[in-house]
């Protein structure tokens, strides 16, 4: 009877040690989740009048997924993610002429919210490291932990038509096991 106790107390502290071991066997992987979202700015349903009258603005709505399996320094820990910590964001818009604007520039996550909105954007003034509120980016990691992706809105408002590309670079630290 005592040994059939000890084996038993034994295979608990086994189970529970390899829990212990895997929380404590951990990596923090770096790196920059990039990602291109282009937009085509088109005056459906405007006529060419209202294009021209001072002060009239086009709108504009792109959406794109962003997943970690696309992330080639990610994709051997894709099982293995503990969590995820988003660092800070930087944006650049390409492909604007001179003369083109963007009014307005708001980024959205589905399922948390607006995560900044950037405005008087032109061809000179076109890279930003955005204002977010606190704890935004933390919300943003924690749903891409759970979905190991998100689904990113680019909307707004621009000059004209035009087409341009929002290009966003996160710095991240994913934390994951080293063993399974």
């Amino acid at each position: 009877m005592k040994t059939k106790l000890l084996c038993f107390l034994i295979f608990l502290f086994v189970i529970g040690g390899c829990n212990s071991i895997k929380e404590a066997t951990t990596i923090n992987v770096s790196t920059h989740l990039k990602t291109d979202i282009p937009v085509v700015v088109t005056a459906v349903g405007m006529k060419s009048f209202d294009l021209i009258a001072i002060g009239n603005s086009v709108s504009f709505t792109k959406t794109q997924d962003l997943a970690l399996s696309s992330d080639v320094e990610l994709a051997p820990y894709l099982e293995r993610i503990k969590a995820i910590d988003l660092n800070s964001m930087v944006v650049a818009i390409s492909g604007l002429s001179a003369g083109q604007t963007i009014n307005s520039v708001t980024l959205n996550v589905t399922g948390v919210g607006d995560i900044f909105t950037q405005t008087n954007i032109t061809s000179t003034n076109n890279s930003f490291t955005p204002v977010i509120a606190s704890g935004i980016l933390d919300q943003v990691a924690a749903k891409l932990t759970a979905d190991r992706k998100i689904i990113l809105t680019v909307s707004g408002n621009a000059s004209g038509t035009m087409t341009f590309t929002v290009g966003l670079n996160i710095d991240t630290t994913v934390i994951v096991y080293t063993i399974s």
